[in-house]
């Protein structure tokens, strides 16, 4: 094998858990440890022996709820964003990440910005080789979290393809759910640490003001509003008067946002308990459902709906990306083999694949 590769461990040919290894002038370097999204998925390493490090991309479950498998790599030092790095176990080795710029990771120069996508997220390009450009999950659209397109050239680019060949824009999902908010009562399940402050911005510019939080997603708003290295700078103010106007879920009333996403956890998990077979309040889950989970259930019995907000890529997005960068291989993250031939199309001349290793 080339001196420089990638090992896709997991996260290429199907939705799961993001782990990737690149191997770099006689570095071993994990790109993410995920678990997940369907509850318990973890990657497999076992066999893999020790690492140099470990990088994580941003701190949702899917790229960091695998870290309990640390032991099993020879428990390497952690590189992660300040936001993210708060967040962590304790007892993990942590080493900074910058959110924005260039710095030294295991003498390799790596270049960081923000994706757009989570609080203290970034995507990481190496410079080895032609490039690599890892992207982790990232989204160009969210009016919460601020996007810094990658620029620095890269002949290998691992890049989240969780949409595939979806072309919907972030507005029109606002109008699907718009409907919704102006009936009320509503309660829309989300990730504190990501989608839920957004929807819950929205819905104030909306011009909605009975906005109700669980405690998670208010502490999550807390963090956003003292260290706002992740924000998009017009955000800044409205997520302030968000903070005082939110008030705590105490009945079902106005627009609720509160955690977990799926209802396997969290507040959420309390509310579908005790309303589930109440006509109000209405249910929308706006992200990926993994099977068996009680978002999927109540989907399925049209108890709830799903109307998608948007905070991975389209596929313009991703064809704007491979025309900035130039990579010659694309490594299509996150999502289902079947989208293989459609992405393939609409990427070339890069070769699109989700098989590995890839020589960088």
């Amino acid at each position: 094998m080339a001196s420089d590769s990638l090992r896709l461990i997991s996260g290429a040919g199907a939705k799961g858990p993001a782990c990737f290894v690149l191997e770099t002038a006689g570095k071993r370097i994990m790109l993410d440890l995920g678990e997940g999204p369907p509850p318990g998925a973890l990657p497999d390493v076992d066999g893999l022996g020790p690492l140099d490090a470990l990088v994580l991309s941003h701190g949702h479950k899917d790229h960091i709820g695998g870290l309990a498998l640390l032991q099993k790599l020879g428990n390497p030092p952690v590189y992660a964003t300040d936001i993210v790095a708060r967040d962590l176990p304790q007892g993990i080795e942590v080493r900074p990440l910058p959110v924005g710029g260039t710095g030294d990771l295991l003498g390799i120069n790596v270049t960081t910005g923000r994706n757009g996508h989570a609080p203290g997220g970034v995507w990481l390009h190496f410079k080895i080789g032609g490039g690599f450009l890892y992207t982790g999950d990232w989204s160009t659209e969210s009016i919460l979290y601020a996007y810094d397109p990658p620029a620095k050239p890269a002949a290998v680019a691992l890049v989240d393809c969780s949409y595939g060949t979806y072309e919907k824009t972030l507005g029109e999902c606002w109008g699907a759910i718009a409907p919704y908010v102006d009936r009320g009562p509503l309660l829309l399940p989300a990730p504190a640490n990501g989608r839920g402050p957004e929807l819950a911005l929205e819905i104030l510019r909306y011009g909605h003001t009975d906005i109700f939080l669980d405690d998670a997603t208010t502490k999550a708003l807390r963090q956003l509003v003292s260290d706002n290295a992740s924000l998009r700078a017009e955000a800044d103010d409205d997520m302030k008067a968000l903070m005082v106007s939110a008030k705590p879920i105490v009945r079902p009333r106005g627009i609720m946002v509160a955690a977990s996403a799926d209802g396997t956890s969290g507040a959420t998990k309390q509310f579908l308990e005790q309303w589930e077979h109440n006509t109000e309040p209405a249910i929308v889950f706006t992200g990926y459902r993994a099977p068996n989970t009680p978002a999927d259930r109540l989907i399925k019995s049209g108890r709830a709906q799903f109307l998608r907000w948007n905070v991975h890529p389209r596929l313009s997005d991703v064809v704007a990306l491979a025309q900035a960068v130039k990579p010659k291989t694309i490594i299509a993250a996150f999502c289902d083999r079947a989208q293989l031939l459609g992405l393939a199309e609409a990427l070339a001349p890069a070769r699109v694949t989700m098989d590995g290793p890839v020589v960088l």
